[in-house]
């Protein structure tokens, strides 16, 4: 499984190429990257949940990976997205357009990580087709050269001022 950087800065990153070569700037404010960066972090929302739920019945059940890793969460927030959308309510439709994608991608990012989650919730079918790479022993080195390259692009682009 990635690590919780990873899930925020590959959703910010990802995004805000999206803004800088898709969109513009105008069109994508920069808080929709603050937002997708912690909807990256959203299907993990079942660890506080675990701790929780551990501490009030003294269970060690853990809940982790069992409903907010499926991809119906991610069709759930495009559904709303696309009827803002068409309700002409763009700015909360783009909300919902980026959570929806970064909750999209931390299921991306388990799956590359070898992770194993219920994908298909409420169905009782496991999914098995996650690759098993091994990286997750290098999670903290990715997100190091995720974080390096994007700050040379950046800097390249002379964007990095956007962030100052």
């Amino acid at each position: 499984m990635a690590n919780s950087v990873t899930h925020v800065i590959v959703v910010i990153v990802l995004l805000d190429l999206f803004r800088h070569y898709v969109f513009g700037k105008k069109k994508f404010p920069r808080y929709l990257l603050v937002i997708g960066g912690i909807a990256g972090l959203g299907p993990d929302i079942d660890v506080p949940l675990t701790w929780i739920y551990q501490f009030l019945t003294s269970s060690t059940t853990d809940l982790h990976g069992l409903f907010t890793h499926s991809i119906f969460f991610v069709l759930f927030f495009l559904g709303i997205a696309l009827l803002l959308h068409v309700k002409k309510r763009n700015m909360w439709a783009k909300i919902f357009y980026v959570i929806s994608a970064g909750w999209f991608m931390h299921l991306v990012l388990d799956c590359l990580y070898g992770g194993y989650k219920t994908f298909f919730w409420p169905f009782h079918y496991a999914s098995s087709f996650c690759p098993q790479w091994g990286i997750q022993t290098h999670a903290a080195d990715i997100d190091a050269i995720i974080l390096v390259l994007w700050l040379i692009h950046e800097e390249l682009h002379q964007r990095i001022i956007d962030y100052i």
